[in-house]
């Protein structure tokens, strides 16, 4: 069973490998759909701790409306990975997630380098296993909230791949305690 899945995964990839760098004379102008990924810890005081870190991975999809609008779908997930070997480290056990939708606004349309201005409604959820050692009760948190986000964006040659930096400003806090993040994501344009 094993076996399979590795080859059925090894397939997928050189099928998105091959379409991802296309032999084409004349490339199109824009791709319409886009895949984002992010996954990444969260860098702080605890990060170099090695036995607790917050991760927060991200999926989106978009689609191309015109040359300069793209709008679609985001989820984001937040979750503590235990990398302690021992059973003296207790850590409490914590889930949020975030989905909305997106808009975007790029300029220039055709260039390999693009500033844009994204912005989302969102869900957020957050759940936690317990407030503290005297309050053993699980806490939930359910609001709805928004961000507004000035970025850069970085095209490949064939403009298949892109990498987006860009900070987030919301009304709702992040992993980082705060109301501003700095994020980055991983496109596949096709």
């Amino acid at each position: 069973m094993k076996r399979r899945i590795l080859l059925l995964a090894l397939i997928v990839f050189f099928l998105c490998f091959n379409s991802a760098f296309p032999q084409e004379k004349e490339p199109r102008q824009f791709y319409r759909n886009q895949v984002g990924i992010q996954l990444n810890p969260y860098i702080d005081k605890q990060f170099f701790d090695f036995r607790y870190m917050n991760t927060v991975s991200a999926l989106r999809y978009g689609y191309r409306v015109t040359k300069n609008i793209t709008t679609g779908i985001e989820i984001t997930i937040g979750f503590p990975v235990n990398l302690a070997m021992h059973q003296s480290f207790r850590y409490i056990n914590s889930f949020n997630y975030r989905i909305g939708i997106y808009t975007r606004y790029s300029y220039p349309a055709y260039s390999r380098f693009q500033i844009f201005a994204e912005v989302s409604p969102y869900y957020f959820h957050y759940w936690k296993g317990m407030r503290s050692s005297l309050d053993q009760t699980p806490y939930r948190n359910d609001k709805f909230g928004y961000y507004a986000a000035p970025g850069v964006s970085l095209y490949s040659k064939n403009k298949r791949i892109s990498f987006d930096l860009y900070y987030k400003f919301s009304n709702l806090y992040f992993i980082n305690g705060r109301k501003s993040v700095l994020s980055y994501k991983v496109n596949f344009n096709f």
